[in-house]
């Protein structure tokens, strides 16, 4: 079958079909909203377990007497972890199944919360975080392209709200845990965990319930374009989107509460910072879906992003809330529409047996931005700036280049 040019010069990929559309009855359709609703689950639990640890931090840090050195190796170690966990995790769910990977990353992550749950020594706290940020990483790819191949685009667009949804809930949950007593800590560990064993349980359940049939002209849909051609497309639109997920992010929940003074206790304030950023990052990308804002929303999201950099480079040293709350909404969107959209990219223009592999990149690009942070708090003002400025260039010519390229190649009409 030869599949008709596009202005681009690249054949074009038949946009694979979700899964639902493909049973052909209401009861393989009802198997996929229920494996769907686990996989959101699983991504849910993922979210929660990964940032809930931002919130304990004042409080370990304070119990513990760890130094600044300790409590930053603590926090990055689990990008450290993260990495490998993206990468392998994408591809063995290529070649392994989604369900298996997906629930291997959340028993990680629960092995790794059950040992800080024990002790909150610094060699624990280190082995721990290392440990959960693998099975994030695991799970997040998974369960990913799992929701992609269930749904198709609106599969990969609500991954990529759930998650952030995670994101947000888990650092202010445990703010309001830790708040209320001296075993807030312990306790935080615990319902991390419990939620992790839920998804699980679910997603067994879903699984065992549920037949979900796959004609077989799908593989050969997918046989039709070559995977490499594919692949370098489906990147080629994601991979500028990346940077700016949680360079965005962090920058609004790690930096600017550090230049905010609330009156609040540290971990209630971190708590409300990372549920501000999180929970607009996952209300845009809902909008943004209702909407129906299409691929330009990567664009904004850019752009947004471009926005952000510019403002905190140019705000005072300690500003008032008022201008923090904005500011935080601003990166809290810029981070939502370009998750959302280079997930919906991936899931366009990338071949489905790579599509775990191309998430799994994907997403390892994103946790680039996780060091920005640091690298402000270890520079000076001046070159904080700088690096800002340059930042907000680069996010800028993300954003014009994808309109240019907008304009010639339509790429996916939603």
């Amino acid at each position: 079958m030869i599949w008709p040019k596009r202005s681009g010069g690249l054949p074009r990929r038949p946009r694979s079909a979700p899964v639902a559309a493909r049973g052909g009855n209401g009861h393989s359709e009802s198997g996929v909203n229920t494996r769907f609703g686990a996989v959101l689950a699983v991504l849910l639990a993922t979210g929660w377990v990964a940032n809930h640890f931002v919130a304990l931090m004042p409080v370990i840090s304070d119990r513990q007497h760890l130094s600044t050195a300790t409590l930053d190796a603590v926090f990055g170690i689990y990008a450290v972890g993260l990495l490998p966990g993206l990468l392998i995790g994408g591809r063995a769910s290529d070649a392994l199944g989604r369900q298996a990977v997906a629930l291997a990353g959340s028993t990680t992550c629960l092995v790794g919360t059950t040992a800080m749950l024990l002790s909150q020594q610094a060699d624990v706290l280190l082995v721990g975080r290392f440990i959960v940020g693998v099975g994030v990483g695991l799970a997040m790819t998974s369960g990913t392209a799992w929701a992609s191949d269930l749904k198709g685009p609106a599969g990969a667009a609500a991954a990529g709200a759930v998650l952030s949804t995670g994101f947000a809930i888990g650092p202010f949950a445990a703010g309001l845990i830790v708040g209320a007593g001296e075993s807030g800590v312990g306790v935080s560990f615990v319902v991390a965990g419990a939620i992790v064993v839920v998804a699980m349980v679910i997603t067994v359940v879903a699984v065992r319930r549920t037949v979900v049939p796959v004609p077989a002209s799908a593989h050969d849909l997918e046989e039709s374009t070559p995977p490499r051609q594919g692949s370098a497309r489906a990147l080629s639109w994601a991979m500028p989107l990346a940077p700016w997920v949680f360079a965005s992010a962090t920058l609004g929940f790690v930096t600017i509460p550090t230049r905010v003074h609330t009156g609040l206790a540290a971990p209630m304030a971190a708590g409300i910072a990372t549920l501000i950023v999180n929970g607009s990052s996952g209300l845009i990308q809902i909008i943004a879906r209702a909407g129906k804002w299409g691929p330009r929303a990567g664009t904004t999201g850019a752009a947004l992003a471009a926005l952000g950099f510019v403002l905190t480079a140019l705000a005072p040293a300690s500003m008032p809330a008022a201008l923090s709350l904005p500011l935080l909404l601003v990166l809290g969107c810029a981070s939502g529409l370009s998750l959302r959209e280079g997930l919906i990219d991936l899931e366009a223009a990338a071949p489905q047996q790579v599509r775990g592999t191309l998430t799994g990149w994907f997403y390892a690009v994103t946790y680039v931005g996780f060091g920005l942070p640091l690298l402000l708090a270890t520079v000076g003002s001046g070159t904080s700036q700088l690096i800002l400025a340059v930042l907000a260039v680069l996010a800028s010519t993300a954003a014009i280049s994808r309109t240019v390229r907008l304009r010639r190649d339509a790429h996916r009409q939603n």
